[in-house]
């Protein structure tokens, strides 16, 4: 198994690295929370977790839904390469600029993905974040005040450019839902069903 340079940097965090940048995760969907409640309803909360750095952020995502909602949940995580999450259930590998399979989901959430695909793609990869949801669900899509905030197609680090306020007059004629949660890092962008 050969992992990329992104996954092999988060293989090499210590436990409680990896535990301190979740807890900055459950933070932010705090916050989220409070700003956008979840407004669909059953007695399990299905979230599809797009992307992944590290396997042991996979059951630190089933602790902070379960904690922040207070319901039971079913998270599964698709990522397009699932090597550095072996181990762990509920793994899919997949392109999340296609459909997501599996659904319909009570929230989708990305955390800093889209910089790590082309711009020209990243719209699909937020409608198919929408798209997947049930009625009163939320995609959640949180960004790196670089992500947005940089001119030019690709960021200083070589990902790619993310324009959010692009993204935002798009779905304004189309009717969609969202709100901008400000997170300590920069912002999450909040598509409700």
């Amino acid at each position: 198994m050969t992992l990329s340079r992104y996954h092999e940097k988060y293989a090499g965090y210590s436990d409680e690295e990896i535990l301190r940048r979740a807890d900055e995760k459950e933070a932010e969907l705090k916050a989220i929370f409070e700003r956008t409640p979840l407004k669909s309803e059953g007695e399990v909360v299905r979230v599809a977790v797009m992307g992944s750095g590290d396997r042991r952020f996979v059951s630190h995502h089933e602790r902070i839904f379960s904690e922040l909602l207070g319901k039971p949940v079913e998270v599964t995580t698709f990522d397009i390469t699932t090597e550095h999450l072996e181990g762990e259930d509920r793994i899919i590998a997949h392109d999340c600029t296609k459909s997501l399979t599996g659904g319909p989901f009570d929230i989708t959430y990305a955390h800093v993905l889209l910089k790590f695909i082309e711009t020209e793609k990243q719209w699909d990869v937020m409608m198919n974040s929408y798209n997947a949801l049930k009625e009163g669900g939320l995609a959640i899509h949180v960004f790196d005040s670089s992500d947005y905030g940089t001119e030019g197609r690709l960021q200083p680090d070589g990902y790619f450019s993310v324009p959010l306020s692009e993204y935002e007059n798009r779905m304004k004629p189309l009717d969609m839902n969202f709100v901008e949660v400000p997170v300590r890092y920069g912002k999450a962008l909040v598509l409700v069903k």
